[in-house]
């Protein structure tokens, strides 16, 4: 039997029905299988037996799959729970619906060049998530591509993940991952980073532009020196239905030199999105060049690899562009009115004059007073206002502001065109200027591009960790308490939108989170010693206790309850109180015990022998007092542990013959006489 085939119809931690084989991975295998809580299909996978017992292994395993739970994204395979059920460590994810996309090349060949650019720009948007809370996938290739019927990718196997804060393999790592696709610093066993995989993706990239791989070789090590040293063929050399500018992203994707390539994921998407828009682009590398040219579609490649989209302008706001200076305000021309009535004009002058007279008064009394400080240097107000547009406003630059004497109102604007969080718009403008005070106050309007993220499965989490999971992906969070009789205290009992929902970032999750369920208190405890565990912890859950899974080898049917660590009859338990069920694991013996035969007749025993596994030998005979024919003995001493197939011999009793008399006249013997006549 398929040591896999074990798994079928096991149940985990009471809660996960094994259902068939999916697949076997180097590290892990994978099994479908039924949420008998939530009512649905999932995948488990599972570490495969040679790392059972590998503590680093192990830890590895459920360190790794707990932060890669933390990502959610659309084109990633989400990940519900992490846990462990005896010696078995295991992960559950969404089951997908579709195929690789290695079997999707295989079956297709070469896909158009705008297919393939926009496949490979979900895994690179996947990526762009994954970089930014710090998960290296180190294993990109097409066998851990899941294409949906919908066309959507989704991004899976991030067992060889590399994690933030993971120093354990910074300095001599190993070689690890697929060889036709790693990176040459993976191939020498350098340090990897998040260039390793945008190195990955142009490969895979070249494999679906052109039907082949850039470098094939009978072994692995030929492979794996080739991506160190070799540089591949321009993929439009192979098919000139690619645009140049796709093949320079390949290329550039694909530089040995850490430095030459993509800096981020974002960037070599914004490169696809820029041949997808218009295929006739072509990039350089020489900026000077992309400034003066009087050809658009001549294009700055080290901008866009650094999201930088030098050759977008940005749209302006209210119809004027950012660059733009205020025209100086026009002076206004003094309008005199001309006299209507010149009969006026001497009480007009005299009037004028007494007030001449007094305002020279006003002005010597002033002069005076605060004669001194008049003569005094104005104080100097002006401030040099630096140009913003276009920088990211992050914790590091409004921390420089402040220190500048910037006193800063935020605002928030859209151009796709733009990196998020980057400054579209400033007012003032850049330049000197004329400011009150000693801070210069300046409106920042900044890009804000709202992502799609689904709501990510937090259902049963403690609410703070809930709370930061969905913060972490840009979503506000609110929180109601409410008594619920089935859910732990300060657990998650929903969310609002529903888990799975697809919202943007910025909008509001509503965690509903239990408050225990009050006074109830769990029933009398009952006896499921000898149930099958799924139907032993669904009655003591309907009763309000927690369950806790124990496995333990035996000869009892697997999955059958041998104990529980609270006794029937037991009163006045909490609610959630945790009771230990210690469950079967079924293992066949490696010996066999010696049945007693004594009294058997010699069928029965014979029969005995064999469905003990031994194997019978010899029958022997003694005279004795017990029934003729009944075991009295045995070879092997009874309930003694012995190999399978062990002979053995059995003594069968034998009735003894009545002793001969001395007395001739009491003889059974006949006589001379009694057979003969008697002598004349």
């Amino acid at each position: 039997m398929d040591k896999y085939d074990s798994f079928i119809g096991k149940v985990l931690d009471g809660r996960y029905k094994i259902l068939e084989m999916l697949g076997v991975g180097g590290m892990a295998f994978v099994l479908k299988a039924e949420d008998l809580m939530m009512n649905r299909i999932v995948a488990i996978k599972i570490l495969n037996d040679q790392y059972n017992g590998d503590e680093q292994a192990e830890t590895r395993f459920i360190n790794e799959s707990k932060a890669v739970a933390m990502l959610s994204h659309k084109n990633i395979v989400s990940v519900y729970d992490v846990s462990s059920s005896g010696d078995i460590d295991y992960i559950v994810m969404e089951l997908i619906d579709g195929i690789t996309l290695k079997e999707y090349l295989d079956k297709k060949g070469a896909l158009p060049w705008k297919e393939a650019c926009i496949y490979i720009g979900q895994v690179l948007r996947a990526l762009e998530h994954a970089h930014s809370k710090g998960v290296i996938h180190r294993d990109i290739k097409p066998q851990n591509i899941i294409l949906q019927k919908n066309g959507e990718i989704k991004v899976t196997d991030f067992g060889i993940a590399k994690l933030p804060n993971d120093s354990s393999l910074t300095t001599t790592e190993k070689a690890i991952g697929t060889v036709y696709y790693i990176s040459p610093e993976q191939a020498s066993g350098k340090e990897t980073s998040f260039s390793s995989d945008i190195y990955s993706v142009g490969v895979m990239l070249y494999e679906a532009l052109t039907g082949r791989l850039p470098f094939v070789a009978d072994s692995p090590v030929t492979i794996a020196l080739m991506q160190i040293n070799d540089q591949p063929t321009p993929p439009e050399e192979i098919n000139d239905q690619i645009p140049l500018g796709v093949s320079q992203i390949v290329m550039k994707a694909m530089q040995k030199d850490t430095a030459a390539r993509f800096a981020t994921a974002h960037g070599m998407v914004k490169a696809l999105d820029c041949v997808l828009r218009d295929p006739e682009v072509v990039f350089t590398d020489n900026a000077i060049a992309a400034e003066n040219s009087k050809d658009k579609k001549l294009v700055n490649i080290n901008l866009i690899a650094t999201g930088e989209l030098g050759e977008f302008k940005l749209e302006p706001e209210d119809g004027q562009k950012p660059e733009e200076k205020p025209k100086p305000p026009k002076k206004k021309r003094r309008i005199r009115e001309e006299w209507q009535s010149r009969s006026l004009f001497p009480i007009i002058t005299g009037v004028f004059l007494a007030f001449f007279t007094v305002a020279i008064c006003v002005v010597a009394y002033l002069g005076y007073k605060w004669l001194p400080s008049l003569f005094e240097p104005a104080p100097d107000d002006s401030f040099y206002v630096e140009d913003f547009v276009g920088r990211i406003y992050n914790d590091e630059l409004a921390a420089s502001m402040r220190e500048n004497k910037y006193s800063v109102t935020l605002k928030e604007g859209y151009n796709q065109n733009y990196p998020n969080g980057a400054v579209l718009v400033q007012d003032p403008t850049s330049g000197p200027k004329n400011v009150p005070g000693s801070y210069c106050r300046i409106t920042l309007t900044i890009n804000r591009l709202y992502e799609d993220v689904q709501v990510p499965n937090v259902r049963y989490w403690k609410s703070r960790d809930a709370k930061k999971q969905l913060e972490d992906l840009g979503l506000r969070v609110l929180t109601e308490h409410v008594n619920d009789a089935y859910i732990q205290s300060d657990q998650v009992i929903r969310t609002s939108p529903e888990i799975g929902d697809t919202l943007r970032t910025g909008d509001t999750v509503t965690l509903y989170v239990s408050d225990g369920p009050g006074n109830v208190y769990a029933g009398t405890m009952i006896n499921v010693v000898g149930l099958q565990s799924e139907d032993a912890v669904a009655r003591l859950r309907g009763l309000y206790y927690s369950v806790k899974i124990v496995e333990e080898e035996s000869q009892e049917p697997d999955g059958r309850v041998l104990r529980q660590s609270i006794a029937e009859g037991t009163k006045d338990l909490e609610a959630w109180t945790v009771v230990e069920l210690t469950v079967s694991k079924y293992v066949e013996k490696s010996t066999v015990t010696v049945p007693d035969l004594f009294g058997l007749d010699a069928e029965e025993a014979i029969r005995r022998i064999a469905e003990e596994g031994l194997t019978f030998n010899e029958i022997f005979y003694e005279p004795s007092t017990y029934k003729s024919g009944t075991v009295i003995d045995q070879s092997l001493e009874p309930d003694t542990e012995v190999e399978p197939g062990t002979p053995i011999d059995i003594v069968l009793s034998e009735e003894e013959p009545d002793e001969p008399s001395g007395d001739p006249s009491t003889s059974s013997e006949p006589s001379d006489e009694s057979s003969g006549g008697s002598d004349e």
